[in-house]
């Protein structure tokens, strides 16, 4: 029976495997706390002027106001108690 051959050092000037791994995830988490930083100290407080919520009873109420915004950008969203 034979030993497998002992391991290879990595090449000179560049560190072990992982080494680099914890590198890279130490990066990748760096630069995701400075994205979500700057979206949280700069995006904005509020909602722009004239941009409201609407509270509906119904799908006719819904169904209404959809279709009296014709033409412009809706955005529906439901919330569900589960």
């Amino acid at each position: 029976m034979t030993n497998p051959p002992p391991p290879t050092p990595s090449a000179p000037g560049h560190p072990p495997p992982r080494r680099r791994i914890l590198v890279f995830v130490a990066a990748c988490l760096l630069v995701f706390v400075a994205v979500a930083g700057g979206l949280y100290f700069f995006a904005p407080r509020s909602a722009p002027p004239g941009v409201t919520m609407a509270d509906l009873h119904g799908v006719a109420d819904l169904q209404a106001r959809f279709n009296a915004d014709r033409g412009q950008a809706r955005l529906i969203v439901i919330f569900s108690p589960t």
